[in-house]
């Protein structure tokens, strides 16, 4: 135990003295909440969104009077009378993004309004919207005048209303949303974390060559094994954690303030469980980036290598996406790193499974064990550490 210590203590010292591997654990997650945070600042401020005193033009054609009456009032529109013959250039015009909307009534509107009205026709009228969704402005005047003549189409269909509720609570909201994107995120972040410490520790000492004296010292390459492997979860954990920290501080603002998304809504039986996922998971990516690291030449055909698990481990992610929270067979959970992305979604979908979340992190953690003994097997192989 005390070797194994001696190992930890040993990367935890390169790691921490050098400014510039500090910087690149927790810049990731500080570079995320900045972009992120401008991202939704910036663009979503600009979506949907016009100047407080634009006015909307709206062009319409053989529109009652009866019908202007609700746009009257409202200083926001101004309508403005045109002619049939000069309807195209005004569609050119929205095509074209300098018009907002053009409203076209039929003909004799007004009349076949009324007959629908007193049930002695059932032909109703249709009013022709030219709108441009690509322009702000016009689907803003879109809104406003379809909010401004449902009065009318409320008093030609009495027969029933409709009144849209949405009974979503916020932690369904926040349920559907992270259970789909949580996962992914998770061992996206946690992975790059691996990759920034794993291989330079590894495959960077080989090149340098100093791995060779760690190797000819009495201590047990097991101790050497589990020491890099321990030392590099906790470093890959704490770059993990810095990523998605920056990720969920920025949600709000990357979602444009969207309501009903909050973290508050998990528990802390939750949380633990998450914790205890990612613990698990940070063990076994480091232990197969280890591996990996331990059979390339260099730092760069490490990275080389390591690319096609990289996109294994994103697909596994995106995968949640596509099941039903935890539901499903135990089988599920005994495969690596899929049983981690499974059981996070159950969790953060609310429908967490103790036993699941208890296979998932033995399994894990034996797999790690596995991988730390092969990678101890691995640095008794001369062939295998010294290039040979």
């Amino acid at each position: 135990m005390k070797n194994i210590w001696t190992i930890m203590k040993k990367e935890f010292s390169r790691f921490f003295k050098d400014k510039r591997l500090v910087l690149a654990l927790v810049l990731p997650g500080i570079l995320i909440y900045v972009i992120y945070s401008f991202l939704g600042q910036g663009v979503f401020d600009k979506i949907g969104k016009t100047d407080e005193n634009y006015v909307y033009q709206i062009h319409t054609v053989n529109m009652p009077d009866s019908f202007k009456a609700p746009f009257a009032e409202n200083e926001k529109i101004n309508l403005i009378a045109a002619s049939a013959d000069g309807t195209e250039d005004v569609k050119a015009q929205i095509a074209d993004k300098k018009a907002d909307l053009l409203a076209v009534f039929p003909e004799n509107f007004e009349e076949a309004y009324n007959a629908v009205k007193n049930g002695t026709s059932t032909d109703f009228p249709q009013v022709e919207i030219y709108y441009n969704t690509a322009r702000t402005e016009g689907s803003q005047a879109f809104a406003l005048f379809s909010a401004g003549i449902s009065a009318f189409q409320q008093e030609v269909t009495p027969f029933f209303l409709t009144a849209p509720q949405d009974l979503a609570s916020e932690k369904d909201t926040t349920g559907m949303i992270f259970s789909m994107i949580g996962p992914m995120l998770i061992l996206m972040f946690l992975f790059s974390g691996c990759m920034a410490v794993a291989p330079e520790s590894i495959a960077g000492e080989k090149e340098r060559g100093t791995f060779a004296t760690m190797l000819v010292t009495p201590v047990k390459r097991s101790h050497i094994a589990i020491g890099k492997v321990v030392s590099l979860s906790v470093l890959s954990l704490i770059s993990g954690v810095c990523s998605f920290l920056g990720l969920i501080l920025s949600l709000p603002k990357l979602m444009g303030g969207m309501g009903g998304v909050s973290a508050a809504v998990y528990t802390a039986g939750d949380y633990i469980m998450l914790l205890g996922i990612i613990l698990s998971s940070v063990l076994v990516i480091v232990a197969l980036i280890s591996v990996i690291s331990a059979l390339a030449k260099s730092v760069k055909e490490a990275t080389n290598m390591i690319g096609p698990l990289m996109i294994l481990v994103m697909l596994l992610g995106v995968s949640t996406m596509f099941s039903s929270g935890a539901a499903g067979s135990f089988f599920w959970y005994l495969i690596p790193l899929y049983n981690s992305a499974r059981a996070m979604s159950g969790i953060f979908s609310f429908a967490p499974s103790a036993v699941s979340v208890l296979i998932t992190i033995g399994t894990n953690i034996v797999v790690a064990v596995l991988l730390a003994v092969g990678l101890a097997k691995m640095f008794d192989n001369e062939k295998i550490m010294f290039n040979k």
